[in-house]
């Protein structure tokens, strides 16, 4: 009877290919898992649902790999013919059959979106990934086709809107040495795992909730039509008032007067020194007194031959250490801070090379921290006007002469 299914689900997938050739015709053939990492960030960038379809294994090439598998041990035929006989499971992976894959594609890029994400402006910031097992006992033997397979987590950075947001991933596999897949679950802004699992379980109970919410109501109504619910008029008298208790209770609070929310400056600081004692580096850093969260900090900076600041997302961890990273991400200086002098190193978030680094506090001009104030409250950072000290004028030495006799 098995045998029976899997000739029918072949034909049937026959037809589906002819039918649909044009569509399947190309698949995405990633080397590595970055490679795949970046042919989904790149789905996602440009809401390509035909490309990110194309990233996953059809279902006639997993078969022919059930079929035709080259290890021909006893143990592996074992769990072949044990493959055999759930050939339904390999459909799992195939978005032409499980609807399910593109449902959730589409889900996350309108979640992101009424998340705030700018789909177009984002970039990897990184992924983590780890091995993903075989739970099912109809998958046995799937290790033949895909000896490799990862789940994790995704975190990409809106350039647009400066938020960080953490996409969860499975399915990720690695079949004749080429990476397929990517089933993309779930959206959340998140900058690390911690961060978005709990977010992730305040949204599942918060899903609870509404679902008993829903199911309450129906029985409620249900109760109604079958006259359940006891509608006197004495009864209804009750819930009258417990509405006018309601209306006649003391209002809430009105919300804060934002200009309470609004940070602070409290302090301005300019450093200047150099990296690898050789290129020149400029830093500018403020100190702002936040309602919520106490003294935080901003700041910009730039060096070598760079005409344009560069903005800086600054930390102080429990252990002292000064944390700033570029904004957008491109390297991260880790500092110490000692007599007013910076040391420490930055380092390239891409190939981890680095310099060691050296800043000394210093005077900056009036205009030029004017002109550094104004790149970060309006977010638009660019160059400022050289500091120029105009030389004091001073009048020509009238040498006396001391000769006697005039």
């Amino acid at each position: 009877m098995r045998y029976c299914i899997v000739i029918l689900l072949v034909c049937q997938l026959f037809a589906s290919n002819h039918a649909y050739g044009k569509k399947r015709s190309h698949r995405g053939e990633a080397r590595t898992e970055v490679g795949l990492m970046n042919n989904v960030l790149g789905c996602l960038q440009n809401k390509d649902t035909t490309g990110y379809y194309d990233l996953f294994p059809p279902f006639d090439t997993l078969w022919r790999m059930v079929m035709h598998n080259p290890n021909r041990t006893p143990e592996a035929l074992a769990e072949l013919e044990h493959l055999k006989e759930y050939p339904t499971q390999l459909l799992e992976f195939d978005p032409f059959y499980n609807h399910n894959i593109m449902n959730r594609f589409y889900h996350v890029v309108q979640k992101g979106e009424d998340s705030g994400i700018h789909w177009n402006s984002i970039v990897m910031q990184r992924y983590e990934l780890s091995r993903e097992p075989i739970k099912s006992k109809s998958l046995i033997g799937y290790e033949l086709i895909a000896p490799q397979r990862f789940k994790g987590y995704i975190f990409v950075r809106d350039m647009l809107g400066r938020l960080t947001f953490c996409i969860t991933i499975t399915e990720i596999q690695e079949i004749e040495g080429f990476y397929f897949g990517g089933q993309i679950l779930n959206i959340l802004e998140a900058s690390s795992i911690d961060q978005y699992e709990i977010k992730a379980e305040a949204e599942r109970k918060y899903f609870i909730a509404a679902a008993e919410i829903r199911k309450n109501d129906s029985l409620h109504l249900d109760s109604l039509k079958n006259g359940l619910v006891d509608t006197s008029q004495a009864t209804m008298d009750s819930l009258a008032d417990k509405k006018i208790d309601l209306l006649n209770a003391t209002p809430p609070p009105p919300e804060e007067d934002r200009s309470r929310n609004r940070k602070e400056v409290i302090d301005r600081k300019y450093y200047e020194g150099k990296f690898d004692e050789e290129i020149p580096v400029k830093l500018f850093i403020r100190y702002m007194k936040d309602p919520k969260s106490g003294v935080v900090y901003d700041g910009l900076y730039k060096f070598g031959d760079q005409v344009n600041y560069v903005k800086l997302n600054i930390t102080k961890n429990s252990d002292g250490k000064w944390i700033m990273e570029d904004d957008p991400p491109v390297g991260v200086l880790e500092l110490e801070l000692k007599d007013k002098v910076y040391t420490g190193s930055w380092t390239n978030a891409e190939n981890q090379t680095g310099y060691d680094a050296e800043l000394k506090q210093t005077v900056m001009s009036q205009r030029k921290m004017e002109q550094l104030d104004k790149m970060l409250e309006t977010g638009v950072v660019g160059s400022v006007d050289e500091d120029f000290v105009p030389q004091k004028k001073t009048k020509p030495k009238v040498e006396e002469n001391t000769d006697e006799g005039y």
